[in-house]
């Protein structure tokens, strides 16, 4: 019999443990309790219905059997492993080339022993089985062993399983600190969710103030929802969860009373187990996450809810409702923000147009003075039209900078070659006759990149121009590459949110003061004497339109240096919603 030490240790092990090291210790500890010649542990999911061999050990063992896929049903065709899932109850045989249900899977095999695995709801999760090539080699010891091994290997697959959803909620954390919009923030919740709780359809729900109802804001799966699902507090089992602010976890929800049936995504006599959570914050349900399981083809299939999924589900609710209010917050701050900034860029702008204005109603005056005079002095009036000229020249200059500056977030993405766009750029600022030459090091095989080719041109044509003013001779270096994680982490961009390609410009100018890195890219901060000091904001505002980010790092005194990164693919989505 098992000894108390061996148990023991086999707990302890499990309990920390939870990946399939545990499952082959034992099935060590299998032949050295049963003295089988080989042993193997077999677990199913509900979304396969179907078991696959997890681990093995033995002297006719093969990794080859590894992932072998087993059935589950009490047919004898099916085999001696598959009718112990089916039925729940330990099977040994003295002589398997006598039994029915035998189905070869290792040559040589004469008797057996298999004993269910239960997880934490009794439910049958998998199969623990030895094998001897000698007839009636298993007595009762050999089977209360190995049914004691079962139990713990039971518990060895819920730890697996408590370790998974573990996983998810920190992938949850991890979406709600990386999400910058609603949108991409539910379907990073949505995918996890339905990934670890193997649901066959799943949608949330959010209150919508304008329609007065929880209206359908995300569904993967199976799902046939219309995109304009809704549901008013109270109404069907969604509304009632919205409205009370409290889960619910049903196997036959059109035999529960709320039951409304308005919105299925699956025919509701396919519906295994239902179960909604709300989601709250401040006390107050912003909405409610639901999922479904469908009623599994095979019979002996399990695949009804537990309480555990359902305290996963609110965990999931819970964090969701939290980042949820986070980005609201965050949205009505950037709102602020944007509304104090454009009160400052208008109050500015209008006093520069003002000053234009101002002096071209001087040069209008002091031309209809000379106009009025009995002789008329021809050079006066060419200088005050000249003067005019430059006026409305500047005053135009002044109006496409700033619609620039307005619609640097507006883009129109294609697929496109980061090295052509800077290529493109930065040739047609430097003619051949001039003292400074550009270096191009552009890295080849770069991936084609999402992008708005126009806007991504004019920000690093805007980049080189700027070089082109602090540098009269000499050189400046422009040049792509993979990005690192050294470049994410300068940009304060997280380090895993993709592939990103980074595009530098620098020079041998006297670069930037360290007090001013900071503030460069700030409308009116420009050291030039020429235009309104929004070149820069206008490089930073297609580059976050992006998805990006753009820093100087050069040093004061050994020139600029202007870093770009760019996401290969970015959420387009996303920026729309943000533009």
């Amino acid at each position: 019999m098992l000894s108390a030490n061996a148990l023991r240790e086999l707990l302890e092990l499990v309990l920390i443990t939870r990946n399939a090291t545990s499952l082959y210790t034992l099935c060590e500890h299998a032949l050295k309790f049963t003295g089988a010649r080989n042993a193997m542990i077999a677990d199913y999911s509900v979304e396969h219905g179907y078991m696959t061999l997890r681990a093995g050990i033995g002297k006719d063992w093969s990794p080859d059997l590894l992932g072998s896929q087993i059935n589950i049903a009490d047919d004898a065709s099916e085999g001696i492993t598959a009718y112990v899932a089916a039925t729940g109850r330990t099977f040994r045989s003295d002589d398997v080339t006598t039994e029915r249900l035998y189905r070869r899977l290792i040559p040589g095999t004469r008797s057996e022993v298999a004993a269910p695995i239960r997880d934490a709801n009794a439910r049958v999760r998998g199969v623990l089985n030895v094998e001897s090539d000698e007839p009636a080699h298993f007595g009762d010891e050999a089977q209360k062993n190995l049914e004691l091994l079962a139990v713990i290997a039971g518990i060895a697959l819920d730890r697996e399983d408590q370790g998974t959803r573990e996983d998810a909620l920190m992938q949850i954390g991890t979406a709600l600190d990386e999400a910058r919009t609603q949108e991409g923030l539910l379907k990073r919740v949505a995918m996890v969710t339905q990934a670890v709780l193997r649901v066959s359809a799943y949608s949330i729900f959010l209150w919508d103030e304008e329609e007065q109802a929880f209206t359908l804001r995300d569904t993967v799966g199976s799902s046939t929802l219309p995109p304009d699902a809704q549901y008013t507090a109270g109404e069907g089992i969604t509304g009632w969860v919205c409205q009370h602010g409290e889960p619910i976890r049903i196997s036959d929800p059109a035999t529960d009373p709320r039951w409304r049936g308005k919105y299925v995504e699956v025919p509701v006599e396919q519906i295994s187990s239902y179960m909604a959570a709300p989601i709250m914050s401040g006390g107050n349900c912003m909405g409610c996450m639901r999922a479904i399981r469908k009623r599994p083809a095979n019979r002996y299939i399990e695949n009804r809810f537990t309480e555990d999924d359902e305290q996963l589900l609110l965990a999931i609710a819970d964090q969701l409702g939290t980042g949820l209010e986070k980005l609201r917050s965050l949205n009505k701050l950037i709102d602020r923000e944007r509304m104090a900034a454009w009160g400052e860029l208008s109050a500015k702008n209008s006093h520069m147009i003002g000053n234009r204005v101002f002096a071209l109603k001087g040069d209008l005056n002091e031309l209809r003075f000379l106009l009025s005079e009995t002789t008329l002095d021809r050079e006066s009036i060419k200088q005050i039209a000249d003067s005019l000229e430059a006026g409305v020249t500047r005053l135009d200059a002044i109006l496409h900078e700033f619609r620039d500056f307005v619609t640097a977030t507006k883009l129109n993405f294609v697929t496109g070659d980061i090295n052509e766009v800077v290529r493109s750029a930065a040739k047609a600022l430097v003619p051949a006759t001039s003292n400074v030459t550009i270096d191009f090091d552009l890295a080849p095989n770069l991936p084609p990149v999402i992008l708005d080719a126009e806007k991504v041109e004019r920000a690093i044509a805007e980049l080189v121009e700027n070089s082109l003013h602090f540098v009269d001779k000499g050189r400046i270096a422009v040049s792509t590459r993979h990005a690192s994680i050294a470049d994410l982490v300068a940009a304060k961009l997280p380090t895993a949110q993709g592939d990103h390609l980074a595009v530098t410009i620098s020079d041998e100018g006297p670069g930037v003061e360290e007090e001013r890195k900071k503030r460069i890219f700030e409308p009116y901060q420009s050291s030039r004497p020429r235009g309104m000091g929004l070149g820069l904001s206008i490089v930073k505002g297609i580059v976050e339109a992006h998805g990006g980010r753009v820093f100087e790092s050069g040093e004061e005194g050994k020139g600029a240096k202007f870093v770009i990164l760019l996401p290969v693919e970015p959420d387009i989505s996303a920026m729309a919603e943000q533009a």
